[in-house]
């Protein structure tokens, strides 16, 4: 029975691929007006061909939960990543200018993420030695001096795809933070840290950005919304920096009008209260036909909160 069911499905599929169609427009109906035209040797007819779409923004989440579970740090499995800090393990801040949003940009501990220029979605941590253990803290061997530095504040990576649609003209993403509430107020309030790198000018080498409780950031530099995000897989759009192009074909997916990013979140770990701290991001496409300008951010701050 399953057999012949299989079977009549795929009979149902190629009959429904073989359709028919009727000319349009029928006698009696209108199509715009005629036109007619006469020569002795060549004629030649004028045709408007309306492909009429309407307009669409879409975002497709891979991740809706993204957890760095610290009790298994002795068992890193390649999807994270936890390091201590580098310098003297602070932050290091610099601020950026109008493209980014006057936004400004974070080494999470003095540590960053290196894009591998030549595959989409890999990246590798620049940071001090490898967290194993928690709480932190290092002993060569037993009875031997503990290293009072391996107590120090660490930071763990993760990252995850986020697809974008839109064929208005122009888009950008942000990112909000919720802010605790209620009886676990004091929880879900980790340091963290958010990027956001398109397939089409992936491996350029980038910070991150603070997001702290009740924060929204901008993900997107104000060039890269201009254009739909099919013309920018495909990489038919007019960009200032050529290399853009050829990184779109190289390393966006192809046959698609959705935009693949990927996305890098750290977390500063240290100072909070034991069980599920769960902050919740809210990511928000915006679509306009006009171009983005500074005036239309939605970040809340601008500098160092």
């Amino acid at each position: 029975m399953r057999k012949f069911w299989m079977t009549a499905a795929l009979m149902t599929l190629a009959v429904a691929s073989a359709q028919t169609i009727t000319t349009s427009p029928k006698s009696g109906e209108t199509g715009g007006p005629d036109a007619v035209a006469t020569g002795t040797t060549t004629a030649s007819v004028t045709q408007t061909v309306n492909l009429k779409l309407p307009q669409a923004t879409a975002l497709h989440l891979d991740a809706t939960q993204l957890t760095f579970d610290i009790s298994q740090l002795a068992n890193q499995d390649g999807t994270w990543y936890c390091a201590y800090g580098k310098g003297n393990g602070t932050d290091v801040d610099s601020q950026l200018g109008t493209d980014f949003w006057n936004q400004t940009q974070t080494l999470p501990l003095g540590t960053k993420y290196i894009p591998d220029a030549n595959t989409f979605g890999k990246v590798s941590i620049d940071g001090g030695a490898k967290v194993t253990s928690y709480p932190p803290v290092t002993q060569a061997s037993a009875g031997a001096e503990v290293d009072n530095a391996s107590k120090a504040y660490f930071v763990c990576y993760r990252s995850f795809i986020i697809q974008k649609f839109s064929n208005v003209g122009n888009f950008k993403l942000s990112v909000s933070r919720n802010t605790p509430t209620g009886a676990n107020a004091d929880m879900g309030r980790q340091m963290m840290y958010i990027q956001d790198n398109p397939c089409d000018t992936w491996g350029e080498g980038t910070g991150l950005y603070r997001l702290p409780v009740g924060a929204t950031r901008e993900l997107i530099p104000m060039r890269l919304t201009q254009g739909t995000t099919g013309a920018r897989a495909a990489g038919n759009v007019t960009f200032t920096d050529k290399t853009v192009t050829s990184n779109a074909t190289k390393f966006c997916r192809q046959n698609t009008s959705w935009l693949d990013d990927l996305v890098v979140i750290a977390v500063v770990v240290d100072g909070d209260k034991a069980g599920d701290n769960n902050a919740i991001l809210t990511y928000t496409l915006e679509s306009k036909a006009s171009a983005f300008v500074i005036g239309d951010s939605d970040a809340t701050t601008a500098s160092k909160p």
